[in-house]
């Protein structure tokens, strides 16, 4: 009995942790705030039709139970124009109201604001590639947004369909292969806001996580105007032993066009996660992933390096961790 209340403890904390990051309620962008509009309104409806129609169930039982010393059926009504009338009308109205409540969400968070800042997305089985054509750089996985700042997403997918998704911040596109969906939204509080791929996909659909770091805007202009530099050189041969295994699937430009198969890192340095989202971003952990993704990941592309020594290994983690703009720490950003 024991460990079945631990086991039903441990899920319910793991079920707080999940429910913390998709707060769709986080009003930290206008169209979450549409959201909730909508929401508000659905919760009331739906609060007064099961107050009626629980109401109303508990009082015919209780009104006409069998009294004491009552034979047979009591006597039988059919038909009551004026309640069905009623039971009619009123839904017909509250449908009529959310259509019109819902009609006009769907215009505000659907119009593209002049002058938004524009991301390419694109979804590969299991992780996110990030291309800012106006600016000039990319990454992988980690999306980084000014606050205060409209944000045009072109969404779209190179394999099968994905669904993007950053709940603290915006609703669901679906990333589509050869197509293009739009999703624009206004981060207005600076913060680490997990994402998700919302449409099964695979092996490690569930593992196919993303963060958006939201930086005030003077940061963010720095950041980029720092990322457009060549990237650095933290080890020697620590960039020896990625050209010889890594360079044929990953980049470190920081640039289009994109790497052949995996995620850009050129600014792996300024994560705060590793594997696409799946954990935190520390010299351990990327050890294990480049040793064996695979057990991390289940049906990841990336093949394992276990043949690599622990020096060549240690002299990767330097360089790849190098890999960065200086004076960023995204790990203090409050989480979403």
């Amino acid at each position: 009995m024991k460990r079945v209340v631990a086991a039903f403890s441990l899920l319910g904390l793991a079920l707080a942790q999940e429910a913390h990051r998709v707060a769709i309620t986080n009003p930290v962008s206008p169209f979450n705030r549409e959201t909730n509009f909508l929401l508000i309104w659905v919760l009331v409806f739906s609060v007064l039709i099961f107050g009626v129609v629980a109401g109303a169930l508990a009082y015919v039982t209780w009104k006409f139970r069998a009294k004491p010393g009552q034979q047979g059926e009591p006597p039988q009504v059919h038909g009551n124009d004026r309640l069905e009338v009623i039971w009619t009308v009123i839904p017909l109205l509250i449908v009529f109201v959310l259509f019109g409540l819902t009609a006009r969400s769907l215009i505000q968070v659907n119009q593209l604001p002049a002058g938004a800042l524009k991301v390419e997305v694109t979804g590969y089985q299991f992780w996110w590639d990030f291309n800012y054509p106006e600016l000039g750089f990319r990454t992988s996985n980690e999306l980084i947004l000014p606050a205060g700042v409209p944000v045009v997403l072109e969404v779209t997918s190179k394999d099968v369909i994905h669904s993007f998704w950053v709940p603290g911040l915006a609703g669901k596109r679906d990333a589509i292969p050869g197509q293009k969906t739009l999703l624009s939204f206004t981060p207005e509080k600076p913060g680490n806001y997990y994402g998700f791929c919302a449409e099964l996909c695979g092996a490690s659909h569930a593992r196919m996580l993303f963060r958006v770091l939201v930086v005030p805007k003077e940061a963010f202009d720095r950041f980029v105007a720092e990322a457009k530099a060549p990237p650095p050189v933290a080890d020697v041969r620590g960039r020896q032993v990625f050209q010889q295994n890594c360079a044929a699937c990953h980049g470190v430009a920081r640039s289009v066009p994109p790497a052949v198969t995996g995620p850009e890192l050129g600014l792996l340095g300024n994560r705060t996660s590793l594997g696409a989202g799946i954990v935190d971003y520390t010299p351990e952990n990327m050890k294990a992933w480049i040793r064996d993704p695979a057990a991390m990941k289940p049906g990841v592309k990336m093949p394992g390096f276990p043949q690599l020594s622990e020096e060549d290994l240690n002299a990767l983690v330097r360089y790849l961790d190098g890999l960065k703009v200086e004076g960023f720490d995204f790990k203090a950003l409050p989480k979403f």
